[in-house]
C-alpha cells in the first residue's frame, strides 16, 4: 500500500497585487479536482505577512476555498527571517519575533503538525524557529523530540520551509538558504534518524531531487515564481515553477514526481521585484 501527498510551497499572495494570482488560482482549481485528501503548504504563503494582515485574510480564503484540509508551515515571508541575517520589526527589518509568529496562529492554529497514517509519521516542522532565540524554538525541540519517542516502527517524513541542509551538514556558515546551523546539533536526532525517510522543503524557488544516506531530499518549486542566480545561487534545481506529489509506500521507499502546467507564467522575481516588494 501507499498514499500520496501533493506539496505546495510559496505562494507569495496579497491582495495588493495580481501578480502571481493567475497561478494561484490554476493551482486551486487542480486541487480541487485532485483525488488527493492529503495537501502540505511549506511556507511563504503570503507575499509579506509579516507586514500586512491582509494578505493572510486574502490567502486563507483563496485556500480553504478548495475545499481540503491542508496543512500548513510558515515560511519566512510569513513570520520573519533569521534574527541575526536580519533588522528587527522596530527598525523595518524582517526579523521574526512573537508579535509575527502570533498573527500566524490566528489564521492557522499552529506552526508545526504531525500525523501518522499507513505506517508512516509525518510531522511538519517550523523551520524559521531555529536559531530565533524565541522560547517556542526550544518547545518545538522538545516536541520533535517527543516525536521520535512515540515513533515506534513508523517511517518518518519531515516537510520543512527551508532545507534543513543543502547537500550534508558540514558547512557552518550561517546563510539565507537553509536552517540556521547553530540548532543541527538539537536537530541531530532528527537529521540522522534510522527510520528517516524524506525531507521534504520549499523557500529556494528551485526543484531539485538527491539523496543522502537513503534520505530522499525534495526541493518543492514555488507556484508563484522563480529567480536568476542574480538572487538566488545555483544550487542544481530546475528554475520552474510548478508542485510536487509524494507517494510514501509501505517498504518506506519514496517516489516524488514534479507537476508543471503548461499555463503556469514562469515569471522571475527580478522582472516584478519593484512592484511586489517595494520595501526590499
Amino acid at each position: 500500500m501507499s498514499f500520496s501527498i501533493l506539496h505546495i510551497s510559496d505562494t507569495h499572495l496579497s491582495p495588493r497585487t495580481q501578480h502571481f494570482r493567475a497561478n494561484n488560482d490554476m493551482l486551486s482549481q487542480m486541487l480541487r479536482a485532485a483525488p488527493h485528501d492529503c495537501v502540505i503548504h511549506t511556507g511563504d504563503i503570503t507575499l509579506d505577512g509579516i507586514r500586512y494582515e491582509e494578505d493572510y485574510i486574502l490567502c486563507r480564503a483563496l485556500l480553504e476555498g478548495i475545499g481540503k484540509e491542508i496543512r500548513y508551515i510558515p515560511g519566512n515571508h510569513d513570520i520573519g527571517d533569521n534574527p541575526r541575517l536580519s533588522k528587527p520589526a522596530e527598525a523595518g527589518g524582517s526579523g521574526i519575533n512573537a508579535e509575527r509568529l502570533n498573527r500566524f496562529k490566528t489564521f492557522y492554529e499552529s506552526d508545526r503538525f504531525a500525523f501518522d497514517r499507513d505506517g508512516w509519521r509525518i510531522i511538519g516542522i517550523n523551520s524559521m524557529l531555529i536559531g530565533s532565540g524565541l522560547p517556542e524554538e526550544q518547545e518545538q525541540y522538545d516536541w520533535i523530540d517527543s516525536q521520535l519517542a512515540t515513533l515506534g516502527e513508523r517511517h518518518l517524513a519531515v516537510f520543512s520551509h527551508q532545507p534543513l541542509y543543502i547537500d550534508a551538514p558540514d558547512d557552518t556558515e550561517l546563510t539565507y538558504w537553509t536552517v540556521d546551523p547553530t540548532g543541527w546539533p538539537r536537530l541531530a536526532a532528527l537529521m540522522d534518524h534510522p527510520q528517516l525517510r524524506l525531507i521534504a522543503s520549499g523557500h529556494l524557488h528551485q526543484q531539485r531531487s538527491r539523496k543522502r544516506n537513503g534520505v530522499a531530499l525534495e526541493w518543492c518549486s514555488s507556484i508563484a515564481f522563480t529567480t536568476t542566480e542574480e538572487l538566488v545561487p545555483e544550487m542544481g534545481g530546475s528554475r520552474r515553477v510548478g508542485y510536487m506529489e509524494h507517494m510514501l509506500n509501505d517498504d518506506g521507499t519514496v517516489s516524488s514526481r514534479v507537476h508543471h502546467v503548461d499555463g503556469f507564467a514562469n515569471t522571475h522575481l527580478e522582472d516584478v521585484i519593484k512592484e511586489v516588494y517595494p520595501l526590499i
